[in-house]
C-alpha cells in the first residue's frame, strides 16, 4: 500500500497528503476556518386534507397540545412545513389537522406509545456535538482510494483541530497532514489489496469536543458487485464441517449438536468448495451462544440448540463454533476472496437463559411473560403471530416497547460492525412489527457511506400464493429481499407431476408482478432447513415422519434427473438464488430435523451425488460468468404442462435461453430469440449441461433427453463442465 501525493481544492478546503509517517494524527494545526455548523433539526411536512383551519405538530415534546407547535404552509400550496429544534433522542409525534391526527406519510419510522398507539418517530441527532461527513469515496479496481469528508461544527463551535484528528485504514493508523482550513479532509491511497476494507476517522474540535467516529467499509474488486447477480449458499454450521478435517458426530442424535465449526467453513473455503460452485455469499446460520442443556421441542423430543435459533446472550459467538475469533478468521478469508457474509440473527425472541428474560422478566419486555400462548398449540398462529412464543422456553419480545426496538436493533448493529458482516438473514419476520425491520433498515445506512450496501434478506414463511403477505416487506426503508417461497412450492409441485410447468410459470409471473416497483433483490429458492429435501420429496418419499422414516438415498436415476431440472430453473432466476448446504449432492432427508443431516464431501458421495454435484458446479460457474444470468431480464418463451422455455438478455448481444422438459420421451425443440434482443453477430449457443444445439442465426435446435434441462449460452468461457 501507498499514498499518493495529491492537492485537491474542495468546497472551503486544500489538503496536501504527506508521505507516512510515525505520527498518528492527521497532521499540522493551522489557523482552522470556521467550516460550516451542524443543523439538528429535522424537516416534517403535512399534506393539507381538504381546507384546514388549522395545521400543528404534536408529540412527547409538547404534551400532544394541537396549540403549542403549528405548521405553516407560507406559498399556499397546501403543504405545510416545520423544522422543529428538538431535544437529542427519540421523539414520536402525529401531524395534527382540525381535531384529527395523521402518521407522517414521509416518514416510514413509527413507534408505540404507552397506551398501544403507533406514532410516528424521529431520532435527532446531538448538534451539541462535531461531527463528519462524507463527500466522496472512490476505490479503484487497481486498489486506488480517493477520500473526500467534510466537518461539521458543533452548534456554536469552532472547527477541526488537526492535531486531535486520527484516520486508520482496516485498523491501522495512517499519518496525513492537513492544510490550515478546518473543515473537512482529502486524502488518497494506492496499492490496496482486493477485498473489503473500512475506513475510520475520529477526531475532535479545537474546544475538545468528540466527534461523532465515521466508519467507511468499501471494496477493491474488478466490477462492483450487484446483489441481483449473487449465488448465496446457506451453512448450518453444526452440520458442516470440523476445522480439522474430522468427522463430525453424527451418532449424536439427529437434535444434539454434531460438532461443526466456522473453521470447517473456513477450511472449505481455501480449499475451493464454494468457488467451484460460483458462490458469491455465504448465509451463516446463527452464531449467538446458545444454552447447552437439552429442552423438549415442538416435537415432544429432547434438543440442544445445535442450530442457533435459541440466543442466549446478545453478543457472544457460540464457543463451540469456535468464538469471536473464528468468526473473524472466516470474514476475513471470505472477504479476501470477494464473497459477502451474510448471517442468520433471531430478533423475534430470546432463550429463557438470556440476560433479557432474567433481567426484564414482565409484561413490559415480554408479550405473555407467563408462558401461556404457545405458537399453533395454546394460542392459534393467525391471531397471535406478533405475540405468541415459538416455543415454551423462547420468550416472545414485545415491540410495541420501544426500549425493546432500540435494545434490538443496536445489538444486531453491534453484529454488524463488530465483525465486519456485509448482511443480515432476519428470522421469522411476521413475527414482529414491520417497524423493527424499518428500524434496522434506518440504522444500517450508517455503514453503507463507503458504497458497500448491508443486505438485508427477511425470511416470510409462507405457501403458494402469498406474494402479498411478503411484499409487505419491501420497499427502500424496508427489507431488500426475501425468499420466494410460492415459485419454491410451485417449483417443487411441478417437478412432482402436481402441477404443469405452465403453472410454474404462471406462479414466477406472479411474484415478479408482486415485487414490481419495489427495488427488491429476492432470494429464490429450492429448499431450505425448514422443510423436507429437495431430492427426498422428488423421490415421492415419506417427508413428514423425520424421525421415524428418515428416507434413504434413492437408487434411481429419476431424482436426480429432477434435480437437476430444479437447479436449472433455480440457478437462472432474477435475484439471488440459495443453495441450501447438501442440496447440490442430492441430500436426501424428511422434516426438520432430518434436513439437517451432516454434510458429505469427496468420496463419500456416491456416482449419482457426484454427477449431479458437477452439473450444479456448472450451473453456479455459469451464473456468476454470464451478465444475461446475473442480472439479465427474464421473458417466458413459451410453456405448456411438460415445456418451459425463457430467456433472459442483459443488452449485450449475449443472451441465455432456459429449457426444462418434463416429459418421458426425448423430443427436439426450435426456438427463435425475440425480435428486441440483441444477439452477436455470428454467435452460436452452448449448453451448459451438454445438450446437442444447433444454431442457424436467430433460431436454435435443441435435442433434449426425457426429464432433462438445457441452458444455452453464447460465450464459450461461461461453459463446460
Amino acid at each position: 500500500m501507498g499514498i499518493r501525493r495529491h492537492t485537491r481544492a474542495w468546497g472551503r478546503v486544500v489538503l496536501a497528503l504527506a508521505t507516512l509517517a510515525p505520527a498518528a494524527g492527521c497532521g499540522q494545526a493551522g489557523a482552522p476556518a470556521p467550516g460550516r455548523e451542524r443543523d439538528c433539526r429535522p424537516t416534517l411536512f403535512h399534506r393539507a386534507v381538504g381546507s384546514p383551519g388549522r395545521v400543528a405538530l404534536v408529540g412527547d415534546f409538547n404534551l400532544w397540545d394541537p396549540q403549542a407547535t403549528p405548521l405553516a404552509d407560507p406559498d399556499g400550496d397546501g403543504v405545510y412545513a416545520l423544522r422543529p429544534a428538538l431535544a437529542p433522542g427519540w421523539h414520536q409525534y402525529r401531524l395534527w389537522q382540525d381535531g384529527q391526527t395523521f402518521l407522517d406519510p414521509w416518514n416510514p419510522l413509527t413507534l408505540f406509545d404507552a397506551q398501544g398507539q403507533e406514532n410516528s418517530a424521529v431520532e435527532v441527532a446531538d448538534c451539541g456535538r462535531p461531527a463528519f461527513e462524507l463527500a466522496r469515496l472512490e476505490a479503484s479496481p487497481a486498489g486506488d482510494l480517493d477520500l473526500e469528508v467534510g466537518f461539521l461544527r458543533a452548534r456554536g463551535g469552532p472547527g477541526l483541530d488537526p492535531s486531535r484528528c486520527q484516520l486508520a485504514l482496516d485498523g491501522a493508523s495512517q499519518a496525513w497532514t492537513v492544510g490550515p482550513a478546518g473543515d473537512g479532509l482529502v486524502a488518497g491511497l494506492t496499492g490496496l489489496a482486493p477485498g473489503k476494507h473500512r475506513l475510520t476517522l475520529q477526531g475532535a474540535d479545537l474546544d475538545g469536543a468528540e466527534a461523532e467516529p465515521l466508519a467507511l467499509p468499501f471494496w477493491v474488486e474488478p466490477e462492483p458487485f450487484d446483489w441481483r447477480g449473487a449465488l448465496v449458499y446457506q451453512v448450518m454450521v453444526d452440520r458442516f464441517a470440523r476445522a480439522d478435517g474430522g468427522a463430525l458426530d453424527g451418532a449424536a442424535g439427529i437434535s444434539f449438536r454434531h460438532g461443526g465449526e466456522l473453521g470447517g467453513v473456513t477450511r472449505l473455503l481455501r480449499e475451493g468448495y464454494f468457488e467451484a460452485l460460483g458462490v458469491s455469499a455465504l448465509w451463516l446460520s446463527p452464531l449467538n451462544d446458545n444454552p447447552e442443556d437439552a429442552e423438549i421441542g415442538r416435537d415432544g423430543f429432547p434438543a440442544q440448540g445445535y442450530h442457533g435459533y435459541w440466543p442466549a446472550d446478545p453478543a457472544a459467538v457460540e464457543p463451540a463454533f469456535g468464538g469471536e475469533a473464528a468468526l473473524e478468521e472466516l470474514v476475513a478469508e471470505a472477504h479476501a476472496r470477494g464473497l459477502r457474509v451474510l448471517l442468520d440473527v433471531v430478533p423475534n425472541h430470546v432463550h429463557r437463559s438470556h440476560p433479557y428474560a432474567r433481567e426484564h422478566a414482565g409484561p413490559a419486555w415480554f408479550n405473555h411473560p407467563q408462558g401461556d400462548c404457545i405458537c399453533g398449540t395454546s394460542c392459534p398462529w393467525a391471531e397471535f403471530i406478533e405475540s405468541c412464543w415459538f416455543d415454551p422456553f423462547l420468550p416472545d419480545l414485545r415491540f410495541e416497547n420501544p426500549e425493546v426496538v432500540a435494545r434490538q436493533v443496536e445489538d444486531l448493529w453491534t453484529w454488524l460492525e463488530r465483525f465486519d458482516l456485509d448482511g443480515l438473514r432476519l428470522d421469522a419476520v411476521p413475527m414482529m412489527p414491520r417497524l423493527l425491520t424499518r428500524h434496522l433498515r434506518a440504522r444500517v445506512r450508517g455503514l453503507e457511506g463507503g458504497g458497500a450496501p448491508v443486505h438485508l434478506l427477511g425470511e416470510c414463511y409462507t405457501g403458494r400464493g402469498g406474494q402479498d403477505v411478503i411484499r409487505y416487506y419491501l420497499g427502500p426503508h424496508g427489507l431488500d429481499g426475501l425468499f420466494d417461497f410460492p415459485v419454491m412450492w410451485a417449483l417443487r409441485a411441478a417437478l412432482r407431476g402436481q402441477i404443469g410447468l405452465d403453472e410454474l410459470e404462471a406462479e414466477v409471473e406472479r411474484s415478479q408482478a408482486a415485487w414490481a416497483g419495489s427495488g427488491a433483490v429476492m432470494a429464490p429458492i429450492a429448499g431450505n432447513h425448514d422443510v423436507a429435501r429437495l431430492l427426498s420429496e422428488l423421490n415421492g418419499d415419506a417427508v413428514w415422519d423425520p424421525r421415524g422414516q428418515p428416507p434413504p438415498a434413492p437408487e434411481r436415476d429419476e431424482p436426480y434427473a429432477l434435480a437437476r431440472l430444479a437447479f436449472a430453473f433455480l440457478l437462472t432466476q432474477p435475484g439471488a438464488p440459495v443453495v441450501y448446504q447438501g442440496d447440490e449432492y442430492g441430500q436426501p432427508g424428511a422434516g426438520d430435523p432430518d434436513n439437517r443431516r451432516d454434510l458429505r464431501f469427496g468420496a463419500e458421495l456416491s456416482a449419482r451425488e457426484a454427477d449431479l454435484l458437477e452439473a450444479v458446479r456448472a450451473l453456479g460457474r455459469a451464473r456468476r460468468c454470464s451478465p444475461a444470468l446475473r442480472r439479465g431480464e427474464r421473458a417466458a418463451l413459451l410453456s405448456s404442462a411438460e415445456l418451459l422455455a425463457y430467456g433472459r438478455h442483459a443488452g449485450d448481444g449475449r443472451p441465455a435461453l432456459v429449457v426444462l422438459h418434463l416429459g418421458a420421451e426425448a423430443r427436439t425443440l426450435e426456438l427463435g430469440l425475440p425480435a428486441g434482443w440483441a444477439l452477436e453477430e455470428g454467435a452460436r449457443f452452448q449448453d451448459v449441461l451438454g445438450a446437442p444445439v444447433t444454431t442457424e442465426g436467430r433460431w436454435v435446435r435443441l435435442e433434449l433427453q426425457p426429464r432433462s434441462a438445457a441452458v444455452l449460452l453464447v460465450d464459450p468461457a461461461c461453459v463446460g463442465r
